[in-house]
């Protein structure tokens, strides 16, 4: 069987990327009840793809972990934006993954903790806060009394964040 497996944003579009069932767990959940429930469906010979090696997780040790508990199912993993993985053997990939594993437990026991603790998918700016006058803002947006712009203007940030803050947060009626 083929499936898929993708973290993604709420609210945010999505598209296929493979023709089997596709689990999605949503960013910033404290659990991943989609990977678990994929992880307990597969069986030798199946094949999880992904769009990237980050949908494992944020820090080194989630990714290591979640790649070993598909790969102990005898499940192919494929990952989209990482070509040279897909065209090597598997039991290459294993190999490196056991290599980067290695790596890590070394730095954990010399005590460089800094190398490993750093997510990454930590990188790029934190989201902004919201300010108060937003609803009202997107209020007078809503009714075409105003432009995205102007309503980005108003609150002090982008077109493009506005117009995602916009999308993505549910206004009182």
């Amino acid at each position: 069987m083929e499936y898929g497996y993708t973290v993604m944003q709420p609210n945010e579009p999505f598209e296929p990327f493979c023709s089997g069932k596709i689990f999605i767990d949503q960013t910033g959940n404290a659990g991943t009840p989609a990977y678990d429930e994929l992880t307990h469906l597969l069986s030798r010979g199946d094949q999880v793809t992904i769009p990237s090696l980050t949908c494992l997780g944020c820090s080194l040790s989630q990714i290591l972990d979640r790649w070993s508990r598909i790969r102990e199912t005898g499940s192919r993993v494929v990952i989209l934006d990482w070509e040279d993985c897909n065209a090597a053997n598997p039991a290459l990939m294993d190999s490196l993954m056991e290599y980067i594993h290695q790596i890590q437990d070394r730095l954990k026991q010399s005590g460089a903790r800094n190398m490993i603790r750093r997510p990454v998918c930590a990188s790029g700016p934190k989201p902004k806060t919201i300010p108060a006058e937003f609803e009202q803002v997107s209020e007078w947006y809503k009714q075409g009394q105003i432009s995205s712009r102007a309503a980005a203007e108003q609150l002090n940030v982008s077109h493009t964040t506005f117009l995602r803050w916009y999308r993505t947060i549910p206004l009182m009626d």
